[in-house]
Parts: structure tokens; C-alpha cells; sequence
């Protein structure tokens, strides 16, 4: 039986192995789990927002995005996997692209994650990009359905898609670089 509402890091944990399906939506849908929960996975970097991975198994991956002022993703896709945002802190901006047919992203919608709210993509509705557009620093959550290994992000210099390799900075609470 899924539990309606996740008020902490240990019931989320707890309750994913059990999931499936619809089950991921109904259990972003009822989050409200403290910042507090998360101090071991918290890392931030001034160079770029910090990929860190709660925990990763072959059905879902939890990641803890963090984010310094302004930074943003580049235009990507989810690998053919689904994703559920949750602002955990801060205000996000999510742009999504489709691809137009000489292969370039034109943006067609615009919205604002606030803290506390879920987005949701998958690679039928395109691509997207996320910006920490708070005054200060910004975390998001992010489950994957099935982790994702690589991706296709646009690469302005050469205005076409690239596969990139995803990594973590953190894993498990153990910094990797």
C-alpha cells in the first residue's frame, strides 16, 4: 500500500522500492520532506550545478540537484526515461523545447517551478532546461524511472545534439571529484 503523504527522506526511501508506474506520481505528488533531510547530500559547486545521488537502483534513481545562483542546464532530453522535479529549495525556470526539422530546439513553453511544486518530462514531450532564476542557492529533487546514463544535450558551438555521458559529484553522500 503506497502512503499517501512523504514527510521525510527515510519514508521516500522506504516507499520507492515498492513503486511502480502511476505510484511515482502519486508519491511526488504528496512531498513535503525538509531541506534538514537532505544535509548529508548537499553539496554545491561554483562552477556548475551538482549532479548527487540519493540512491540508484535498476528501477529508479533519486538525485539531489543543487544549484548556485543562475546556473542552468543545458538543453536536454531524459534518455528515454521519465523524471519528476521537485523544488525542494528556491525557484526553478524550465524552459521546453521541441526539435525543429533541421534539428535545432525552438522554445515553446516557459514556467515557474516553485518551491515546493513538481514538473515532469519525458522524451515524448521534448527537451527542457532548468535555471536557478532564486537569489540565492536552489535545490531540486529529481526521480528518474529507470536511471539514466547518457542523454542527447544541445551544444551551441555546434548547434546540433551530442550524447553525453551523466555523472554524479556525489554518491551516496561521498563526493566523487
Amino acid at each position: 500500500m503506497l502512503v499517501q503523504s512523504i514527510s521525510s527522506l527515510q519514508e521516500l526511501l522506504d516507499e520507492l522500492p515498492s513503486c511502480c508506474g502511476k505510484d511515482y506520481v502519486n508519491i511526488t505528488k504528496g512531498m513535503t520532506i525538509p531541506v534538514s533531510d537532505f544535509e548529508p547530500y548537499i553539496f554545491f559547486s561554483d562552477k556548475t550545478y551538482t549532479r548527487n545521488c540519493i540512491v540508484r537502483t535498476e528501477k529508479y534513481e533519486l538525485i539531489l540537484l543543487c544549484w548556485d545562483k543562475g546556473q542552468i542546464t543545458p538543453i536536454h532530453c531524459h534518455g528515454g526515461e521519465e523524471c519528476w522535479v521537485y523544488a525542494l529549495q528556491g525557484d526553478l525556470e524550465e524552459y521546453r523545447y521541441t526539435e525543429d526539422q533541421n534539428g535545432h530546439p525552438q522554445k515553446d513553453h516557459t514556467m515557474i517551478l516553485k518551491e515546493g511544486r513538481i514538473s515532469y518530462m519525458n522524451d515524448e514531450m521534448g527537451y527542457h532546461s532548468l535555471n536557478n532564476i532564486s537569489e540565492g542557492k536552489a535545490m531540486s529533487l529529481h526521480l528518474y524511472m529507470n536511471p539514466i546514463d547518457t542523454c542527447r544535450v544541445y551544444n551551441e558551438d555546434t548547434s546540433s545534439f551530442d550524447v553525453k555521458n551523466l555523472k554524479y559529484y556525489s554518491l551516496e553522500g561521498k563526493v566523487l571529484e
